[in-house]
């Protein structure tokens, strides 16, 4: 994969704590994939602005604390995870905020974890930027696959992904 452009680079240097958003995406703002997340540069300021990242210890991935609100990214991810996922993961969080302020349950159980409005959206918004920015079908499933997810679950998520992608509803169905 290619070198990522300036505003895919996160900045790894700051300590634990809670953090603005644009202190780990500095140039974020300058990200084409903020067009998926909210509809107007305006809004995408006002969005960032207003965003937190608590970087806390231990070992993990990143989530919304919906109490907060804000972004919890491990430590440990944080520090070692590879950029372009970092990069990926903030942005899906960052829509995640955005759907939280506009009143959206982001933990709806009515839904498995792979089939959720919330999460679809999160996911289309990464991966239609790792598409951009070089991603390969198999690197892609490699972004979407984690713990909690198996492969045949990574496969319906892809789906649903590309559905959306295409301008279609994020469940068909439900």
């Amino acid at each position: 994969m290619r070198t990522l452009p300036d505003f895919a680079v996160v900045d790894r240097s700051l300590p634990e704590g809670l953090h603005p958003y644009a202190a780990l995406l500095p140039h974020v703002l300058q990200s084409p994939a903020l067009r998926r997340i909210t509809p107007s540069a305006e809004a995408a300021r006002t969005l960032v602005a207003g965003a937190r990242v608590a970087v806390q210890a231990g070992r993990g991935y990143a989530y919304v604390d919906v109490n907060v609100p804000c972004i919890v990214l491990s430590e440990w991810y944080y520090r070692g995870g590879s950029g372009l996922d970092l990069y990926l993961d903030l942005l899906h969080e960052l829509t995640h905020l955005r759907q939280l302020s506009e009143g959206a349950d982001l933990w709806d159980e009515r839904f498995a974890y792979v089939d959720r409005p919330t999460e679809i959206e999160g996911y289309a918004v990464a991966v239609e930027e790792g598409r951009r920015l070089g991603m390969t079908p198999v690197m892609v499933q490699r972004h979407l696959s984690n713990p909690w997810m198996t492969a045949e679950d990574v496969v319906r998520l892809v789906a649903h992904i590309d559905r959306l992608l295409a301008g279609g509803a994020a469940l068909s169905g439900g």
